[in-house]
């Protein structure tokens, strides 16, 4: 993004504005079919004990079919991220846009504990892309935007207008600022922008809309009890982050080695089921129900809150393990408040800030950014508490780095201020290398001068003997031709007589 044309200003808006439009559109149909699945039907056939042990085994045979068929979809954030850092695209051919699409709803709909984000990422990943091969745009403007197009719709989904640049000034050296970076993050911010309006006004035109993405408020204030706490509750949070990784670890190595995805597929739907008659919050990704649960939570036990959490976070990786695939940000967020939730009820001192560093510490060992992980909670916990959930973040990553026994890979650097923009620096080399400039052409005038002084002194001298030696020529040819003429001839009396 060398040149900040406003053509690419307009490319922009229009970009977050389509991704806000699929963005409603897929949450308003997957909200739609909740509706009817899990709220209507149940209704109409008496609210029977089982139903979800039925629905989620049908599901279950459901994904097996589609997976054996059509392969392994949706595609997971971190196999379209991996694709996009090596090739800056992602493909749509052989259909796999419309596998995608297919693949999640088919998840979703059936109470996975997963959520929309993986398969929005793909679906507007392979649109752009398709897009940009249509339209030949260049390799540097493809990139553009679809960082601009995967960043709005992590944004839209998250209700996190930063989120998405956040993870662009995290991911680049942030330590480094430019002019280049900062057009472009104006572009980013105004694709977001742009993105929220189209959501709004396309979601709203679905029914039973549900706040999404919330929590009860409670308590930031500061207490010196809560204070001495924040320490130990990032530690607890880091940890929990390193559980979630060390099982999604293990449940990948197990997917792998599936050869029938059929059996392990209706099993997890099984599994599933009696967890959902156990309790519903273990169903679905968690960002409808998250509201409802910090306000249960208030009379709950702290086991109960713990064994919420862990086995949130355990149903997740099994679901993904048996290919029922999808999104893992919105599970973890609920597993991870819940098991905040708990030390916080145990230890009744600042809650709200507890439960936020907690949380934050949490995921930012997952998502490897603790900038981006801020961003993403500005709406979801107070605002005053937005540079504590950076700094749990931070420090949660830094801890599990330090400690040799995690073998955790240093994506956190030390903290330096940024520099100067690179103009700056240019301008400022330029300004040093003036005052050398400026004595050698002082000591070049110098010389000249000296030159001019010594020149007329130099010039009549030679002038003189230049003069000397045109009056010599003619005595001396007269010597030689009359020595060449007494050689020619012998010297007789006569001659010596004339030459006397």
């Amino acid at each position: 993004m060398n040149k900040f044309k406003l053509a690419f200003f307009g490319y922009s808006g229009l970009l977050g504005l389509v991704v806000g439009v699929i963005v409603a559109f897929f949450m308003g149909i997957t909200e739609l079919g909740h509706h009817l699945l899990w709220q209507l039907l149940p209704k109409a056939l008496g609210d029977p004990r089982l139903y979800p042990l039925i629905v989620c085994t049908i599901g279950g045979v459901a994904i097996g079919f589609f997976v054996k068929t059509f392969g392994r979809y949706p595609r997971t954030l971190q196999e379209s991220f991996t694709e996009y850092q090596e090739t800056k695209k992602i493909d749509y051919h052989g259909g796999k846009i419309i596998r995608n699409l297919l693949g999640s709803l088919i998840v979703l709909l059936f109470g996975a504990s997963l959520g929309p984000e993986a398969a929005l990422v793909a679906i507007i990943g392979g649109l752009i892309t398709y897009i940009a091969d249509r339209r030949k745009i260049t390799a540097e403007q493809r990139v553009d935007l679809l960082e601009f197009g995967i960043g709005t719709s992590l944004g839209v989904v998250f209700m996190a207008p930063l989120f998405g640049v956040g993870r662009s000034v995290e991911r680049e050296d942030w330590q480094v600022v430019t002019e280049s970076k900062l057009k472009k993050y104006v572009l980013y911010i105004f694709a977001t922008f742009t993105g929220f309006v189209g959501y709004l006004l396309v979601y709203n035109l679905f029914p039973n809309q549900e706040q999404v993405f919330a929590i009860r408020k409670m308590e930031s204030s500061f207490t010196w009890q809560g204070l001495l706490l924040v320490i130990p509750m990032i530690i607890f949070g880091a940890l929990f982050g390193k559980i979630f990784l060390a099982l999604q670890e293990k449940g990948e190595k197990l997917n792998q080695r599936i050869r029938n995805p059929l059996p392990l597929a209706i099993f997890a739907g099984i599994i599933l089921g009696i967890l959902g008659i156990i309790s519903p919050y273990f169903l679905f990704s968690g960002e409808h129900t998250l509201l409802s649960f910090t306000r249960q939570a208030e009379t709950m036990n702290f086991f109960i809150l713990l064994l919420v959490g862990f086995g949130k976070l355990a149903v997740t990786i099994f679901c993904l393990a048996c290919n029922w695939r999808g999104g893992t940000i919105f599970p973890l967020i609920f597993a991870s408040i819940a098991a905040a939730l708990a030390f916080a009820n145990l230890l009744p001192y600042s809650p709200g800030l507890l439960v936020a560093v907690f949380t934050a510490s949490a995921c930012a060992v997952v998502l490897k950014q603790p900038l981006a992980t801020a961003c993403l909670f500005l709406l979801l916990f107070p605002v005053e508490l937005f540079l504590w959930i950076w700094l749990a973040g931070y420090l949660g990553n830094l801890f599990l780095q330090r400690v040799p026994f995690f073998h955790e890979e240093q994506t956190i650097k030390s903290f330096k201020l940024p520099d100067l923009p690179k103009r700056t620096k240019q301008s400022v080399t330029k300004t040093q290398a003036n005052p050398t400039s400026e004595i050698a052409e002082l000591r070049k005038a110098a010389d000249r001068k000296k030159q001019e002084k010594i020149q007329p002194q130099i010039a009549e001298p030679k002038q003189e003997i230049l003069a000397r030696e045109l009056r010599k020529p003619s005595g001396t040819t007269n010597k030689v031709e009359t020595t060449r003429k007494t050689d020619e001839a012998p010297m007789t009396r006569m001659s010596r007589h004339r030459r006397k």
